[in-house]
C-alpha cells in the first residue's frame, strides 16, 4: 500500500529534522488528516512553527546519546525524514579542483551530511518496526549521484552525499528482512532557495523552488512510495535517480 493511501484512521507520528526545508515539511505533513504529530528538530535556531501538530526539540545528530535520548523519549514513530545538511560554512567552501580539499572539510561534509542518517535509524528502529507502514528517507543530492558525476568538483560534498546514499541503499536491504512494511528512499529537492544554496545560485539558470514548493514536491514522491520501491533514490519530480 502506498503511504498516500493510508486511511485516515491510519494516524501518523513523524519526525522531521532539519531547518530550511525540514520545516516546511513539517508543515506541509501536518496539513494532511492522516498526520497526527511531527516532532520537528532543531540543532542551534529554534524554528518557527504554525500548527499545533507540530512539537519542537533541540538535538544533536551527531551525537550518539543525543540521538537515543530524543527517540527513546518517543511512544510511536511512523516515519522519519532527515533534511539535514552542509554545504558551506566558516572557511569551508566546495573545492572546484583536488587541491582545494583538506581533512576538515572533508570530516565536516560527513559529519553532517552522512552520519545523521546512520544514527537516527540505528535509533528509530524498534519504533519503526511496530509501525504498520513506517517510512525512513534522507535530503540527498543529485550531485551525489557516482553515474550522473559529469562536472566534477564539490569533492567532500559529493563524496559525503554518495556515502549517504550507500547508507540508505544498505539500509534499505538490511530492513527488507527485519522492517519489511517500512520503505527506506533517498530524495533529490531539486535546487532549493536556502541559506545553503543561496552563494551557488545567483547566475544559475535552474528553476530554484521555494522552500515550501520543495516540501510539497517531496510529500507527494513519499506518498507514492511502497515498500517494494525502497532502496532507490528519487526526485522531486518522482523520477528516479541512478547511484
Amino acid at each position: 500500500m502506498r503511504l498516500g493511501d493510508l486511511p485516515n484512521s491510519h494516524r501518523r507520528h513523524l519526525l522531521i529534522t532539519g531547518s530550511t526545508i525540514g520545516t516546511a515539511l513539517a508543515h506541509c505533513f501536518a496539513q494532511d488528516d492522516r498526520v497526527e504529530k511531527v516532532t520537528l528538530t532543531w540543532h542551534s535556531r529554534r524554528p518557527e512553527t504554525t500548527s499545533a501538530k507540530i512539537s519542537t526539540t533541540q538535538m544533536d545528530l551527531t551525537d550518539d546519546e543525543a540521538v537515543h535520548n530524543t527517540l527513546s523519549n518517543l511512544e510511536t514513530l511512523d516515519g522519519v525524514i532527515n533534511a539535514v545538511g552542509f554545504l558551506h560554512g566558516s572557511g569551508v567552501q566546495p573545492e572546484k579542483s583536488i587541491s582545494r580539499t583538506n581533512p576538515s572539510s572533508f570530516l565536516k561534509n560527513m559529519e553532517i551530511n552522512t552520519l545523521p542518517t546512520l544514527l537516527l535509524a540505528k535509533h528509530s528502529r524498534h519504533l519503526l518496526k511496530a509501525s504498520q507502514a513506517g517510512s525512513f528517507s534522507s535530503i540527498s543530492a543529485k550531485v551525489g549521484s557516482i553515474e550522473d558525476n559529469r562536472l566534477g568538483g564539490w569533492y567532500s560534498y559529493r563524496a559525503s552525499k554518495a556515502a549517504l546514499n550507500m547508507v540508505l541503499k544498505t539500509l534499505a536491504v538490511e530492513w527488507g528482512f527485519a522492517l519489511p512494511k517500512c520503505t527506506v528512499a533517498a530524495l533529490h529537492p531539486g535546487t532549493v532557495i536556502s541559506p545553503l544554496s543561496s552563494p551557488f545560485t545567483a547566475n544559475s539558470n535552474k528553476h530554484l523552488f521555494s522552500p515550501d514548493e520543495s516540501a510539497s514536491h517531496l510529500k507527494s514522491v513519499l506518498d507514492n512510495l511502497t515498500p517494494q520501491h525502497s532502496g532507490r533514490f528519487w526526485s522531486w519530480d518522482g523520477t528516479e535517480i541512478p547511484w
